[in-house]
């Protein structure tokens, strides 16, 4: 099972900060041993987020790095042309040494990307119809290498086409991403799923996969000496980011409502290996619910990191 991580980028703080700041966390996670980090990338400071363009991002943080996967946590495809879309993530690809992972969706939908729909001009009504076109495109062309007849898309696409990954709440588009050999990144917090189990989406994908599954899914924590410590973590970073949390903040039902585990590694484990939802997946993406330029985050890593030794979180 690969070890990942997932790193929300928030706004708050100059935003040229976040962006260094980040790439350390990208330094120390590949020094930690973390397979792949996912960035998110949304539009407009959507929810406060920071990434709105997340190919210059990958391409400086790979500047960094040597080893580690560096993914687009994800393209909204309904913004994109597919041919730029192919040229952009080329590019990247060979920048980063052939490291990058291809993540795209559609946008949340709710109030997280209507906004961005409006700015791009593009109806949210047409999202399904639209995305679907466009990733068949892009498909064509990463697997043929052409964009056109006697049109050749440089730099070559060399195997990326074979790291792409989809984000989805929809059991339909599930359904495609198997039978189209990309990965599933599987979420429940969508329009399709408003907050729903993810086991019918994992089970839909599985049904229909032509190949060898890739199944990333989403385990948000925040380790401590004890789950006390972990509330500590907790009421820092509302105090480091007021905007990005309800007033008044009930820490209980926050850490409930995003499904965030707290407590020492042994407590974490525990609750990891007990949770009947959780699906079998080849990539574990660790998400730390703070602000990345927090004083405690890179201490939340290492200690992921140790986490995710454990015998029982790698085969559950």
């Amino acid at each position: 099972m690969n070890r990942a991580l997932f790193v929300q980028l928030r706004s708050g703080p100059p935003v040229a900060e976040v962006y260094r700041r980040t790439i350390e966390i990208t330094v120390h996670a590949e020094r930690l041993g973390f397979g792949t980090v996912w960035f998110a990338a949304r539009h407009f400071e959507a929810h406060h987020a920071a990434l709105p363009s997340v190919f210059p991002f990958v391409a400086a943080a790979a500047q960094h790095t040597d080893r580690v996967r560096l993914g687009t946590g994800v393209v909204t495809v309904p913004f994109e042309h597919p041919v730029r879309l192919a040229e952009d993530a080329a590019v990247t690809d060979a920048l980063s040494g052939g490291r990058l992972e291809l993540g795209l969706g559609k946008g949340l939908g709710f109030g997280h990307s209507a906004t961005s729909y409006a700015g791009f001009g593009v109806s949210d009504a047409e999202r399904e119809t639209i995305y679907t076109r466009r990733v068949a495109e892009l498909h064509r062309i990463l697997d043929s290498g052409q964009v056109g007849d006697d049109i050749a898309l440089y730099p070559p696409p060399g195997t990326l086409r074979s790291r792409i990954w989809q984000s989805t709440g929809n059991i339909d588009t599930a359904r495609r991403i198997a039978a189209a050999g990309d990965g599933l990144l599987p979420h429940g917090n969508s329009q399709a799923r408003a907050g729903g189990s993810v086991t019918e989406l994992v089970d839909a994908y599985l049904d229909s996969s032509r190949g060898t599954p890739r199944i990333g899914t989403n385990v948000a924590v925040l380790p401590g000496d004890s789950e006390r410590d972990s509330l500590a973590l907790l009421e820092a970073d509302i105090a480091l980011s007021p905007r990005y949390y309800p007033q008044p903040t009930d820490l209980r039902k926050y850490l409930t409502d995003n499904r965030i585990l707290i407590g020492s590694n042994e407590q974490i484990t525990a609750r990891l290996t007990e949770d009947p939802d959780r699906p079998v997946a080849t990539d574990v993406l660790y998400y730390v619910p703070l602000a990345v330029h927090h004083p405690r985050y890179l201490d939340c890593l290492t200690r992921i990191a140790a986490l995710s030794t454990n015998q029982a979180i790698r085969t559950a």
